[in-house]
């Protein structure tokens, strides 16, 4: 896999056993994963999405529709070791669509797939009109899901920075629509806090509904915010994802 704008990472292992690409949750960037990768076994190469937006990307407009988004991370996708896909919250329903693109193309297809703080979606229910919030009740909102820290709201050219990449994406999340159909072939593992008000069990576990392969779901210690507060039990089930479609013992 090469170097691209889209995809980064640690330097790339030519004796890589599986490839790991990390989806960001809404308003997050490629270092949004940095502590769960850090402790990565070196058989696994990694790489994180870079949204537009975002970092060295600043400079582009971010996206704001799931169709404009898929494709161009489709084609950044190429054949190699086993890929799984890891997607946190809003990147486990872009991730787990863009299995859907690439199953269906027949390219490259996915090994596994490791969700965590993610609603299956197609249970998921409707999101309240984030793109029609005031910036205040915005950020509100952001603090009271875990996807900012409450002293932000005390930094406002902070916010002026970080709120366009988490508008743009909650309006990609608000704008989404399941639609039906057969289930995939890749198997899925769903993670999620134990103390995760926002996902359910009952709805984190539907995502074995969406699979016609092997399905897992684990809790693990922390709560929505599991990417800081809940790292070493997400890392655990990474590392067994990987190994299970590495074909290598965890």
């Amino acid at each position: 896999m090469a170097e691209s704008r889209w995809l980064v990472g640690r330097t790339p292992r030519r004796d890589a056993r599986v490839r790991l690409v990390c989806l960001p949750p809404a308003g997050g960037n490629a270092g949004t994963f940095a502590e769960v990768v850090s402790g990565l076994p070196a058989w696994i190469d990694v790489r994180a999405v870079q949204l537009p937006g975002r970092q060295e990307r600043s400079g582009e407009p971010p996206v704001r529709r799931l169709g404009q988004l898929l494709p161009a991370l489709a084609a950044e996708l190429d054949v190699g070791p086993p890929l799984v896909l890891l997607g946190n919250s809003l990147g486990a329903t872009v991730a787990f669509e863009l299995v859907r693109r690439l199953e269906r193309q027949a390219r490259v297809r996915p090994a596994r797939l490791i969700v965590s703080s993610a609603r299956a979606p197609h249970v998921a229910g409707r999101l309240p009109a984030y793109s029609a919030m005031s910036d205040a009740r915005f950020v509100a909102e952001l603090i009271g899901l875990g996807a900012l820290p409450a002293e932000a709201a005390d930094h406002p050219e902070l916010l002026t920075a970080l709120l366009p990449a988490f508008r743009a994406d909650f309006e990609l999340g608000e704008t989404y629509r399941y639609r039906p159909g057969p289930p995939v072939r890749c198997p899925i593992d769903a993670v999620t806090g134990a103390d995760d008000a926002h996902v359910p069990f009952h709805l984190a576990s539907a995502w074995g509904e969406l699979t016609c392969g092997e399905f897992t779901d684990t809790v693990v210690p922390g709560g929505h915010d599991m990417l800081r507060g809940g790292v070493d039990g997400l890392r655990a089930a990474v590392v067994r994802g990987c190994a299970k479609a590495a074909g290598v013992p965890a």
